[in-house]
């Protein structure tokens, strides 16, 4: 419950247009993959490693769809990986790339020595329950705080009254933060919805007792009172997680690495930062006199 009130002071039951992907202009995607990776502890450095030469072969494969790659800044030592589409049909394409690419699969045998367990999640956007989702900018963002929500068995339909009272009241109180709801669907418990946040610096986070008494303002004392009770009666348990958007662990779409180069375009190699040798200086007069 704390989260929900906390998130409701960052901006409202969720977040991020995740527009993600230039293929999906109209906002953000239907349905959403979500794969999850414990990494070992002493083991992030290696991980990272891998994880880019995972995205170097999609680059170069042209894996069908762009991947967003975060590491956790809170928490437990995890790597989230967020990928969009605008069908399970369209999802089920980028499995099959898998069978035609068989490298692929060796890269992530290799990467498994870095894990201690993965999850893939399948979920889907709940729009009624989104807000403001056309001003997200991800190309700008550089940290996600994403709160897992579970609710309680026959629940959902409260907590869906409840989420439309949070997206009337963010949209009264002026609130300028995107906001776009997913519910899984398979590969976690029932009743399991992500919040998710994109923030273009943790400056983001200062302005989240303002944002939270302008919220509070708009629900009013029978919306407060009504957001304690449904809550509590509603939410069975709840995680917030601050992530860090690595872009040598993400697949970014062209259009991000045009509009930002410094932050999503490919970095140097060893060898291409490595310093060319420095010449010999020149001799003086007096060394080559005594040379002859």
């Amino acid at each position: 419950m704390k989260n929900v009130l906390r998130f409701s002071a960052a901006g409202c039951l969720l977040c991020a247009a995740l527009q993600l992907w230039a293929q999906e202009p109209s906002g953000p995607p239907p349905v959403l993959r979500v794969i999850r990776e414990d990494v070992k502890e002493g083991k992030e450095a290696a991980h990272e490693k891998t994880e880019n030469a995972v995205m170097q072969a999609a680059a170069r494969l042209n894996y069908p769809t762009a991947v967003l790659g975060m590491i956790a800044a809170t928490g437990t030592s995890q790597a989230w990986f967020l990928e969009g589409y605008s069908s399970f049909a369209k999802l089920a394409e980028t499995n099959r790339f898998f069978e035609s690419h068989p490298e692929m699969g060796a890269l992530d045998v290799a990467d498994a020595e870095n894990r201690t367990s993965s999850r893939a999640i399948m979920a889907v956007l709940r729009p009624e329950m989104s807000y403001a989702t056309d001003k997200a900018n991800l190309v700008k963002a550089r940290y996600f705080n994403i709160i897992t929500i579970r609710i309680r068995g026959g629940q959902e339909q409260e907590f869906t009254e409840l989420a439309k009272m949070m997206v009337n009241a963010a949209a009264k109180s002026g609130n300028e933060q995107p906001v776009a709801t997913y519910q899984a669907v398979s590969g976690a418990p029932n009743g399991t919805f992500f919040l998710m946040e994109p923030m273009e610096s943790l400056a983001s986070m200062d302005g989240a007792a303002q944002r939270s008494q302008a919220l509070n303002q708009a629900l009013g004392d029978t919306g407060l009172k009504r957001l304690a009770k449904a809550g509590a009666e509603t939410i069975a348990n709840e995680e917030s997680i601050l992530f860090a958007i690595n872009p040598q662990m993400s697949y970014p779409p062209k259009a991000w690495v045009t509009q930002d180069p410094g932050f999503w375009g490919p970095k140097p190699t060893e060898k291409t930062v490595t310093k060319a040798p420095k010449k010999p200086a020149s001799k003086a007069a007096g060394e080559k006199s005594a040379a002859k």
